[in-house]
């Protein structure tokens, strides 16, 4: 049997304007699985109980981010720093 292949083209914001509420909300939750966007960004809406992060906040969880993805490259000092910081907080949470 021949195959067939199609391309096309729809603007983002004509196929997010088409989705029901329960199709973006597993839209987001694919971005997130995905790494396309971070999860506290799907947090941002009302009812979640969790506020819109400031500049501060997302400054320190980019930092945070890189940290972890550049682990390799960090000292066995600066991770017993970063162990040992984490660790004077743990019993806050």
């Amino acid at each position: 049997m021949p195959e067939f292949e199609a391309t096309v083209d729809v603007d983002p914001s004509e196929f997010v304007d088409s989705c029901s509420n329960r199709e973006l909300k597993r839209l987001v939750e694919i971005l997130e699985e995905d790494g396309h966007i971070e999860p506290s960004q799907s947090n941002k809406s009302k009812g979640t109980g969790v506020r819109k992060p400031n500049i501060n906040d997302q400054t320190f969880w980019d930092s945070l981010n890189h940290l972890a993805k550049c682990r390799d490259l960090i000292s066995l000092e600066e991770e017993n720093f970063i162990n040992n910081l984490a660790n004077k907080f743990k019993h806050l949470r």
